[in-house]
């Protein structure tokens, strides 16, 4: 696990990478933020899940028109 000082030096340095304007409250909330989704995505990839387990379908929306002949949604 990363410690909190070394989340934050990494959101600065991609935020000046980026030449994205992040004071330091900001910086620290989207550190903390950013620690927080890597711990759950660490809980799910230690979740142990049996072989027969199948991923998600990726959602994909019906193609509705506007029913005025207008465009429809691809």
């Amino acid at each position: 696990m990363n410690s909190p000082a070394d989340v934050l030096a990494y959101v600065k340095a991609t935020a000046a990478l980026l030449d994205l304007p992040l004071d330091d409250a900001r910086a620290e909330r989207v550190a903390g933020h950013l620690a927080l989704s890597a711990e759950l995505a660490r809980a799910l990839q230690a979740y142990p899940l049996p072989p027969e387990a199948e991923p998600a379908e990726v959602f994909c929306p019906a193609p509705f028109g506007s029913g005025r002949g207008g465009p429809r949604w691809p």
